[in-house]
């Protein structure tokens, strides 16, 4: 999976996915939604000989970007949580 900047404004980011994985995209948008910054967030997915699907992200306040890497962020710390968890019963 690539992500690429397609646009971004004073409250909203556009990104490209290519080769989305789903598995990844729905805890990142439910995170984002879950965020209080957050005014929206949505992936589309077109047909893929049309253009690549997206997520949006529109803020209240903050910086689009910010809001984008801070739950980018806290799912990577999640995980490695989840892995050292996992470790310390191996």
């Amino acid at each position: 999976m690539e992500l690429q900047l397609v646009n971004i404004t004073e409250d909203t980011i556009n990104i490209s996915v290519k080769d989305p994985d789903m598995t990844l995209i729905n805890p990142v948008l439910s995170r984002l939604l879950d965020d209080e910054d957050v005014l929206d967030a949505e992936f589309t997915d077109v047909h893929p000989e049309l253009e690549a699907p997206t997520i949006m992200v529109k803020v209240n306040s903050g910086k689009p970007k910010e809001a984008f890497e801070r739950v980018l962020s806290a799912l990577t710390a999640d995980f490695h949580e989840a892995l050292e968890s996992l470790n310390d019963q191996l």
